[in-house]
């Protein structure tokens, strides 16, 4: 926990502490107040820099929104909450307005993208955690130039469903990134084109690249990386998508790959430099997850008893997605929370209440 609060207050420096606390509750029972709002827009219109607005889980989807203030930080309840009634938070897409800084979305789902950045300008101070999001990317559309700075994407499952000629994380499209930290995520996804030929999942530069699972079927269009440039790739594991080709003047060190229509990491070639023997073609004995493309909850991404990913990191971690300095929770949780609530249907005046009350933090 003390890793976590530093991590956060090192890349989001600008939060602070919290002034006000501001609810988005769409479901039609929600309570009233000055404080609550049926939608993420106008708790955003109430808020002031420092603020953190909470979303209520909920069976309906939230409407798209967009991020106009500094320092707000967005709360949901994960991507698998392990509780009695496990609605979550979900909304198509969410957008970082362009000279906003200091922006934190944590366990929030999003069906559709994240978009960083929507003009000319800089933006940063952007941390995203514990979410199952598509994908992540910066402006497409017109000619923007934009600085992209500290970026911070965590414990999310990115791409599963992706398809076409899109990446999971894309920071290269109209933008400069520098200072990104990729970390601790599962990606997945069937990267390709019109014409059959395969799509990375990542495009970014000045990036640190570290302890994710990429995930794939094991076929060519299945790659991991699409314009990787000047970054550090370390303990991550291959397993059916191949490192092999899309990066240049990166530094590999202690990835595993296995099952991929490529296993050989591009180390010696384009400017790349590392370490790959005894970690090439190398099975990660991983505890329940087939070669696929779409994830599910019931996977398992742990080492197994016997695998070569235990305690073998750069950090003497583990390597994999379970690994480093904060491993990868597998509900995506960001607060404690109350799995079960059991109280008496009946309470009859002037007796105490008894109740049992089960809860879990990450």
């Amino acid at each position: 926990m003390k890793n976590f609060l530093a991590l956060i207050l090192a890349v989001v420096a600008s939060v602070g502490f919290s002034q006000n606390i501001w609810i988005a509750d769409n479901r039609p029972t929600a309570p009233t107040g000055a404080h609550v709002f049926a939608d993420v827009t106008s708790a955003i219109g109430a808020a002031s820099a420092g603020d953190i607005i909470h979303l209520i889980p909920s069976q309906t989807a939230y409407t798209d929104f967009i991020i106009t203030k500094d320092s707000l930080t967005f709360f949901g309840i994960g991507f698998d909450p392990e509780k009695d009634q496990p609605n979550k938070v979900t909304v198509a897409n969410i957008t970082i307005a362009t000279d906003v800084y200091g922006t934190r979305i944590s366990g929030i789902n999003a069906t559709g993208s994240i978009q960083i950045g929507n003009a000319d300008g800089s933006l940063g101070n952007i941390f995203i955690e514990n979410g199952q999001i598509l994908r992540i990317y910066s402006t497409t559309a017109g000619s923007f130039t934009k600085s992209i700075s500290n970026v911070v994407i965590r414990n999310c499952v990115l791409g599963s469903g992706l398809t076409s000629t899109i990446a999971a994380i894309d920071l290269l499209m109209e933008a400069e990134p520098t200072s990104i930290v990729i970390t601790n995520n599962i990606f997945l996804g069937s990267n390709y084109n019109s014409s059959g030929n395969g799509f990375g999942s990542v495009r970014v530069a000045d990036a640190i690249i570290k302890n994710n699972l990429f995930l794939g079927d094991g076929s060519q269009n299945d790659e991991a990386f699409e314009g990787v440039l000047t970054s550090t790739i370390s303990n991550n594991v291959f397993f059916g998508r191949h490192p092999s080709i899309g990066t240049t003047n990166c530094t590999f060190s202690k990835n595993t790959s296995f099952g991929s229509f490529d296993n050989q990491f591009p180390v010696g070639v384009n400017g790349n430099s590392g370490d790959t023997l005894g970690y090439t073609n190398v099975d990660p004995v991983l505890v329940n997850v087939p070669l696929v493309d779409t994830w599910s909850f019931e996977y398992d991404p742990s080492p197994d008893i016997g695998s070569p990913l235990l305690g073998d990191g750069t950090d003497g971690n583990d390597i994999g997605v379970t690994g480093g300095t904060i491993p990868f929770s597998m509900t995506g949780t960001p607060l404690p929370v109350i799995k079960v609530l059991r109280t008496p249907e009946v309470i009859k005046q002037g007796t105490n209440l008894n109740a049992t009350i089960e809860a879990v933090g990450n």
